[in-house]
């Protein structure tokens, strides 16, 4: 089954789309948050016939762009300016094939759900062994979480979480505005990653018997249906991130959008990203809609050398990439250094490692601290605080604010390779978000959209 993004012009759908069901339709989508966004028509479409070539589809009339699907990659042209180097081409759709064939050690569905290396296999602890262990206390310490919540604990902010499900008996009712799934049973959590995101972020102690990052923030959980190498469809995904959008637009909330999820494989050559969903999300946090966090990845757990391997939609503009350290403040060897979008990422680290909560219980993660996934949800828990006390701030400045007040944790003050601006810090970021304008990353990242940036019309 092939997958296709495709951009029409306003008016020409129900003609486009007639036309596209003679190649076979199995399913299609409007995207209409995207739609509004963009000012376009924007579908997502299957189609029964695996050969179907993109090019194909761009010669219908009204059709603008098409981007295909490489297992959940899309590979597109014209190439961006910010993924290209000089003397360094695109993939091809067969590079990236092999790229994703054959799985790292064959064993998908068990350590990779969502195609993202680093979800450890760890091992099965209760929650004795975690409340002894002091970790998860080690990390709320060195965030800054305890101090920022004499300030509030994320009352006001809405945090959408992309992922594997969630265990909702371990969320507290009152948290919950909403789920969205394609299964008949409801919502679950098969391989418990999502539910460690989730209560990273969000926790109540007296349903788990710790606090998230912010245990007052309201959550609505995004589950795309998997493929069957269990990795989340292409076709889910984008209907996953058009919900977002339009719930923003329809009640006008900003919405922090958690993505602890990307791809594998080393990239040594750059692959562009899926060029309306970052075009999307760049609109959409322009107009404080959405405020996009990423994991940066795990690629160096593959033995990446590259200097650039951050997945690329992981690391657009405007997306809050995030790294990951340990408990001493040191970068995990095996999170992602470098963006294929934006050269400024990740944007800081946070630090993850030992007994973390996870799935239906607990488990010990010993010095991997399951990834870079880990990582993000402490950021959109701090976001969540930074953006119910400052509610009038922009994204930019939110995203300013965190870079400003992090701890260095490299010889640069403002960027290193591979720790960003260093360290989250929470209370710290309460403190600098009044004057975050005046930061220079914040008139670095206006002049890359303005100047650098392809992804801007």
């Amino acid at each position: 089954m092939g997958t296709f993004a495709i951009e029409m012009a306003v008016g020409s759908g129900h003609r486009v789309m007639s036309q596209l069901q003679q190649l076979g339709i199995r399913d299609a989508t409007r995207l209409n948050g995207f739609s509004y966004l963009l000012d376009r028509e924007i579908w997502v479409v299957d189609f029964s016939n695996e050969d179907l070539s993109s090019s194909r589809v761009g010669e219908i009339g009204g059709v603008i762009s098409v981007e295909g699907q490489a297992e959940h990659i899309f590979y597109a042209l014209p190439p961006m300016a910010e993924a290209t180097e000089p003397g360094v081409e695109l993939l091809t759709p067969d590079e990236i094939a092999a790229i994703l064939a054959p799985v790292p050690d064959g064993n998908a569905p068990q350590n990779h759900p969502l195609g993202a290396p680093g979800l450890f296999a760890g091992h099965e602890v209760g929650r004795e062994v975690f409340q002894r262990s002091n970790d998860w206390d080690d990390i709320l310490d060195m965030i800054g979480a305890r101090e920022a919540w004499r300030y509030n604990r994320g009352e006001d902010a809405v945090i959408g979480i992309i992922d594997s499900g969630m265990d909702m008996t371990r969320l507290h009712p009152s948290q919950s505005l909403g789920v969205w799934h394609e299964e008949a049973h409801g919502m679950t959590d098969e391989v418990g990653h999502g539910t460690m995101v989730t209560l990273s972020a969000v926790s109540k102690g007296e349903v788990n018997g710790f606090e998230g990052v912010a245990p007052e923030a309201k959550v609505i959980i995004l589950k795309p249906a998997p493929t069957t190498k269990k990795i989340m469809g292409t076709h889910d995904l984008m209907r996953a991130t058009d919900y977002m959008i339009t719930y923003a637009l329809e009640t006008n909330r900003r919405v922090i959008v958690n993505n602890s999820w990307g791809l594998w494989g080393c990239k040594t050559l750059l692959m562009p990203c899926r060029i309306m969903i970052t075009r999307a999300m760049i609109v959409a946090d322009a107009m404080n809609l959405m405020l996009s966090v990423w994991a940066v990845g795990n690629n160096n757990l593959l033995g990446c050398e590259a200097p650039v391997n951050g997945w690329c939609m992981n690391t657009t503009p405007v997306s809050f990439s995030v790294g990951a350290c340990n408990l001493d403040g040191v970068k995990h060897d095996y999170s992602s250094v470098g963006g294929q979008c934006y050269p400024l990422t990740p944007l800081v680290v946070g630090p993850t490692e030992g007994v973390i909560a996870w799935g239906d219980g607990y488990r010990d993660f010993l010095e991997q601290g399951s990834g870079s996934s880990a990582a993000a949800p402490l950021v959109s828990g701090a976001l969540a605080i930074l953006a119910t006390e400052f509610p009038h701030l922009s994204n930019a400045e939110l995203r300013a604010a965190i870079r400003a007040s992090a701890i260095p944790l490299g010889a640069d003050p403002q960027f290193s390779p591979g720790t960003g601006s260093g360290l989250l810090r929470i209370d710290r970021a309460i403190q600098a978000a009044p004057a975050a304008s005046q930061h220079p990353t914040f008139a670095y990242e206006r002049r890359f959209l303005a100047e650098v940036s392809t992804l801007v019309d």
